[in-house]
């Protein structure tokens, strides 16, 4: 009798946890008052009878109008009592953001629940919730919103003053720096960040940094994006706005981020009317092929492919790696945003996740615009070898 109780046991332990009187509860914090962009706690508590056989896992699903995010990454254990019977479990936390005013429907929570060994056993479900989101007076919820007690953007450029000189090919960097109370840095909506024509626009992947202080989370969000000027002009970079809307004094207030104007030097004239040694090329040629009609077709169609060379992306290339070989900061840099210039938007992907030549990238950046090492020749000649080894889509390895 006594091997019969002892199977009985094993078989109830081996029962699936949703049959085992598993609670789960769902609830909104706040309830109800909450604005567009303001953070909103979605807190499931997953309470087991007697005790966890190991943590469960939590899942939320899409929300339509909505941003869901699980920050907290570790659980926190909890006991409570419900109808005389000890229960035990966890309470998982995750940040809802509305993006759109309206009722916002959540679904509920999906519960996987694990057993002693790590295997799945069954699952549970949570409760849908609903969240009423008003759009406060002031406040455009088309734009990247914040709700916030406390919220502040700054913009800076480099270089900080545009040169005189600043000439086609040249480029500016733009960095917008946005840090809210109570609000991480995932849940800051992003720019949409435009050029007028004759500038080429690349946006780089946000810098995110959020720190938690008695429970509290305060996010920090670094946006940067260059701008290169391809000809002659004057072009105004468009302003950006950041509104957010004062949770303490119930007020929208909006920081403004003003853009730069910026004015491209056309070629001078003396440049302009210089003599072109292709042209001169040119000319030898067809004096050549008028004494060999052969031998000057010949010549000419590799001069013909020359001049297509100069204009590619490989000759691009090598340009910059030369520029880079010679340690020359300036230089590097006017062939380095030629070259990228050049290149369809999977290739730029692609040098993007080659980490040791973005971190040559953003060195050669801080060096150029005195806010790093200085740049060297050992500099230069690292990144030459990065981009010599850099593999890019086959379609930009033809000639």
């Amino acid at each position: 009798m006594r091997w019969l109780g002892a199977i009985l046991v094993l078989l109830l332990s081996c029962l699936p946890a949703k049959a085992q009187g598993v609670i789960v509860r769902s609830s909104l914090d706040p309830a109800s008052g909450a604005v567009v962009g303001q953070p909103v706690r979605l807190l499931v508590e997953v309470l087991f009878p007697g005790t966890m056989p190991r943590p469960p896992r939590v899942r939320i699903g899409d929300v339509a109008g909505a941003q869901v995010l699980r920050f907290e990454p570790q659980a926190v254990t909890m006991r409570d009592q419900i109808e005389g019977q000890d229960y035990v479990g966890q309470r998982f936390e995750f940040v809802v953001f509305p993006r759109r005013g309206g009722t916002i429907d959540i679904p509920a929570a999906e519960v996987t629940l694990i057993d002693g060994a790590g295997n799945s056993t069954g699952s549970a479900n949570g409760q849908p919730q609903s969240l009423a989101v008003t759009v406060p007076p002031g406040i455009d919820a088309s734009g990247p919103v914040l709700a916030a007690t406390e919220a502040t953007a700054r913009e800076s450029w480099s270089p900080d003053r545009p040169p005189t000189t600043l000439k086609p090919g040249d480029a500016i960097k733009r960095t917008i720096e946005r840090k809210a109370a109570g609000v991480p840095a995932l849940g800051m909506a992003d720019f949409q960040f435009t050029a007028p024509q004759g500038v080429r626009i690349y946006v780089d992947p946000p810098r995110v940094d959020d720190r938690m202080n008695r429970g509290e989370v305060s996010g920090s969000r670094t946006d940067q994006v260059t701008y290169v000027f391809e000809k002659p002009g004057t072009f105004e970079l468009p302003r950006l706005d950041q509104p957010w809307w004062d949770l303490g004094a119930k007020e929208a207030r909006n920081i403004p981020l003003p853009g730069l104007s910026v004015t491209v030097a056309a070629p001078s004239i003396s440049a302009a009317n210089a003599p072109d040694p292709r042209r001169r090329w040119l000319a030898a040629i067809l004096i050549a092929g008028l004494l060999i009609v052969l031998g000057g077709l010949i010549v000419r169609h590799r001069w013909t492919r020359a001049a297509a060379y100069q204009d590619s992306e490989t000759a691009a290339r090598q340009a910059l790696i030369e520029a880079a070989k010679g340690g020359d900061a300036a230089d590097t840099y006017r062939h380095l945003t030629r070259w990228l210039a050049m290149l369809p938007p999977d290739s730029r992907t692609a040098l993007d996740r080659n980490v040791d030549l973005s971190a040559l990238r953003q060195q050669l950046d801080q060096g150029l615009f005195g806010k790093g090492t200085p740049w060297s020749r050992q500099s230069g000649l690292a990144l030459s070898r990065a981009i010599e080894s850099a593999s890019l889509h086959d379609s930009m390895r033809r000639f």
